[in-house]
């Protein structure tokens, strides 16, 4: 099974790795078993990596040169749009 990966204390993003090229995106302020926990997937593709949103907007796409990137940006997004607690 593939090694948990967590950003940074600060950060709000968790991703669980699904595949070698597959994550779950959740966002860590809400418990196991909270719908608004999970949050998108990221994915690598060809040039970079691509998160696919499914809250607040399901379907949304962006796209990142790299993980690093997509992290960033993924908390920036989570903090905007979280609830807060």
């Amino acid at each position: 099974m593939l090694a948990r990966q967590e950003t940074q204390a600060r950060s709000r993003v968790e991703l669980m790795p699904l595949s070698p090229t597959t994550w779950r995106v959740c966002n860590d302020r809400y418990a196991d078993g909270d719908l608004r926990r999970v949050v998108g997937y990221l994915q690598t593709i060809d040039d970079g990596y691509e998160m696919l949103w499914m809250r607040p907007r399901p379907g949304v796409v962006y796209r990142y040169a790299t993980m690093d990137a997509a992290v960033t940006a993924i908390t920036a997004r989570l903090e905007l749009t979280s609830d807060p607690d």
